[in-house]
């Protein structure tokens, strides 16, 4: 006949464990959320109601920590006040053995391991998102708290003071995120070495912050906008005076960190088969996106050139320009350069607007000795569409009448920017995936430059694969921790019941220490280096389930 099991027994000390479990865990999850807030709030970036907020907030996230050496702390008091007061030998006189005891440890380390499953792969990231907006996300109010504090806050080379900064109401057609008005800034400006170049003062500045956007050379910005009133300037070097209504706009980074630890379980899975979420790597497929269209934009102006000795090219304007010449050649550092017909001039119509067509009359020639093609990588460019700059040197220009040039009038240098590339395909490749994307480089294995920027693209692909791989073994390895550490403290409590509560403890903490330590270093190796990383990651654990066996076969019965 099968031996009873001693239930009454079990609800007894898994009550005890939930107990002890519930206080500890809230002691320290409360330290190290209180913890995490002193940083940001010594750095401006909180107001004490909102360091309260911040520290609630910071109470999930924490748990990872928390909740592995809470376990381990109340299973070593619970088992070892049984222990120590002979429970447990009246109850291996009763037929009871050890292993039988250890069942609502096992049962609450199970109740462990999926409530931190749950965590990691659900809460956790939702509240980390939250606590990272809350110190970066708001950029005005950053800059708003810095100032009241009295201090100075820096974007990019200019160094801004102000007596205070207050928010002020948006007009209601404005594209800006937030405002805020700085009474009497003072302001000063550095050079490249970081050194002062000027300063000045102001009655008073108006900043804007406006949303996020992304370009292919800058990735995800937020663009910050000022306008100095009643501005009086001095220059360091010149000692001059200036007095002007001075308007500044800067791009700083983007203000949310871009990183993996943010996303949920199942958003992790789906970034492999979707890299480019990735700012940093969508910053990547953009450059090889630019690469490709530009490439295809100059093969289409060569073809153009062959077949009809021109090709065209649109102004900010809309109006054509017109260019003539013999082939485009290749030259250094992202430029083409337009070789003249037979010897002679390039030439180079801007061709002006009358009503709904074009007129011939009017508009403008340009007879250049060379003419160098170039993308045209400004800030302000639109979203999607390839530009193109025309250098032309040594140029004589004058008014087209009835399609001959009337006079002319030599310079060395003329500059023609913001040209529309003729069958632009960047926004079709923009709309591509990173691997689609990759797909296409195959047809292009001769342009050294695409090749160097697929092979950047690639490796940070792998890059990413690796930490995500990092990512989810290391949310797996925190959460069978918390089992096994709950464990580890009920075994050591059994082997050392004559022993002080905090002398037991500490035979399972420094064990349970390693295996946190191995597990954060192994998953940051694992990030750099690749799958050889998961050993480390995981052998923290596996040393503290085999300590945990091993005290176990020490101290068992029947």
């Amino acid at each position: 006949m099968a031996r009873p099991q001693p239930t009454l027994l079990w609800r007894s000390i898994f009550w005890e464990l939930s107990r002890h479990l519930l206080l500890s865990t809230s002691v320290l999850v409360a330290v190290i959320a209180f913890a995490a807030t002193i940083k940001p709030m010594a750095d401006g970036r909180l107001a004490p109601l909102e360091a309260m907020k911040f520290m609630a907030l910071a109470i999930p996230p924490m748990l990872v920590y928390a909740l592995p050496f809470a376990g381990c702390f109340a299973s070593t008091l619970v088992y070892h006040r049984l222990s120590s007061d002979n429970e447990f030998v009246a109850a291996a006189a009763g037929g009871v053995s050890h292993r039988s005891l250890l069942v609502p440890a096992a049962i609450m380390g199970v109740l462990l391991f999926g409530s931190m499953m749950l965590l990691n792969a659900q809460v956790i990231p939702r509240f980390l998102v939250t606590m990272q907006g809350m110190i970066t996300e708001d950029v005005a109010k950053i800059l708003a708290t810095r100032i009241n504090r009295g201090q100075s806050v820096q974007l990019k080379k200019l160094i801004v003071f102000a007596d205070r900064a207050q928010p002020i109401e948006l007009e209601r057609d404005s594209e800006a995120r937030t405002a805020l008005v700085l009474a009497r800034p003072t302001v000063v400006e550095l050079d490249d070495s970081g050194n002062v170049a000027s300063e000045g003062t102001a009655g008073r500045a108006t900043l804007w912050v406006f949303p996020e956007s992304s370009t292919a050379e800058t990735g995800p910005t937020t663009r910050v906008a000022m306008r100095f009133e009643d501005f009086a300037s001095k220059d360091i070097k010149t000692g001059l005076v200036t007095g002007k209504v001075l308007p500044v706009s800067i791009t700083v980074p983007s203000s949310l960190s871009d990183d993996p630890k943010f996303l949920r379980s199942d958003e992790l899975r789906e970034l492999r088969s979707h890299p480019e979420r990735m700012s940093w790597i969508d910053l990547r497929r953009r450059r090889l996106a630019d690469q490709i269209a530009l490439r295809g934009v100059i093969d289409e102006m060569s073809r153009s050139l062959q077949a009809a000795g021109s090709f065209t090219l649109l102004d900010p304007a809309g109006r054509q320009v017109v260019v003539r010449g013999g082939a485009i050649k290749p030259g250094n550092n992202q430029t083409w350069t337009v070789t003249p017909r037979n010897g002679g001039l390039v030439e180079v119509d801007l061709l002006r607007t009358e009503g709904n067509g074009l007129s011939r009359t009017g508009g403008v020639r340009h007879m250049a000795r060379s003419v160098v093609i170039a993308p045209d990588t400004a800030e302000d460019r639109p979203t999607g569409k390839m530009l193109m700059r025309l250098e032309l040197r040594d140029v004589a220009s004058g008014p087209i009448n009835e399609g001959t040039v009337a006079e002319s009038t030599k310079r060395e240098r003329v500059s023609l920017l913001g040209l529309l590339a003729p069958k632009d395909q960047l926004t079709a490749l923009l709309d591509l995936g990173a691997y689609p994307l990759l797909e296409r480089t195959a047809s292009f294995q001769s342009d050294s430059e695409i090749a160097n920027r697929s092979i950047d693209l690639r490796n940070m692909i792998d890059r990413l694969h690796d930490e995500i791989t990092s990512r989810q073994h290391e949310r797996l390895a925190v959460a069978a921790s918390c089992l096994v550490m709950l464990l580890t403290g009920a075994v050591t409590a059994l082997r050392f019941s004559k022993s002080l509560p905090l002398t037991v403890y500490l035979w399972s903490f420094f064990p349970a220490l390693v295996c946190v330590i191995t597990i954060s270093g192994g998953q940051q190796f694992a990030r750099s280096s690749g799958w050889v990383g998961l050993p480390l990651l995981w052998a923290g654990v596996a040393a503290l389930g085999f300590y945990t066996l091993w005290t176990y076969l020490i101290v068992r019965r029947h």
